[in-house]
């Protein structure tokens, strides 16, 4: 759908409400059969609102479906603008659209976590330092041909195993297993 018809379903759906609201003011300030009839061209234009608002949704939802590809905005990535909500803030490559996601607290922490252990990852395995400032948690096991360590972390000991290459990628894992 292009844009043109996009704008007319959206000017219909405000002259609809536009009319709802009229009468239904007219009908607040009149009495008897002025009343009445205000009253029920009010729900009439409320009924046609409703349904020209349906379709401008089904057909927003169809323009605007698919991937959103963006970019970290660059002057304000992340922020706090409604109270217990963390923003991130993006925008598309061609800079036409702003992107939002919105998380709770422990939403956004689990996330940063996960954020911060990809980019300790991929960092690496480019040969970058991030590795060295933040080790992947769990530690990896020593390369040498060593048998599988134990640590001890807070009173309680955690075994930690190399894994097979069970993907053929050339990448190994570790786990974390606590006795």
């Amino acid at each position: 759908m292009n844009p043109d018809d996009l704008f007319d379903l959206a000017a219909d759906f405000a002259q609809a409400t536009g009319n709802a609201e009229r009468f239904r003011t007219c009908a607040a300030t009149s009495t008897g059969d002025d009343h009445t009839t205000n009253t029920r061209k009010a729900s009439r234009w409320e009924a046609v609102a409703a349904r020209r608002r349906e379709h401008l949704r089904t057909a927003l939802r169809e323009a605007l479906h698919g991937t959103v590809t963006a970019v970290p905005d660059a002057e304000l990535p992340v922020a706090t603008w409604q109270q217990r909500l963390v923003e991130i803030r993006a925008i598309t490559l061609d800079n036409t659209r702003a992107v939002r996601v919105r998380y709770t607290p422990t939403q956004a922490l689990t996330t940063g976590a996960d954020l911060i252990a990809c980019a300790a990852v991929t960092d690496e395995h480019s040969g970058g330092i991030l590795a060295g400032i933040l080790p992947a948690f769990p530690p990896r096991p020593s390369t040498d041909n060593e048998p599988a360590g134990e640590e001890e972390t807070g009173g309680m000991t955690s075994r930690i195993e190399p894994s097979e290459d069970a993907n053929g990628d050339g990448q190994h894992t570790s786990s974390l297993t606590h006795p």
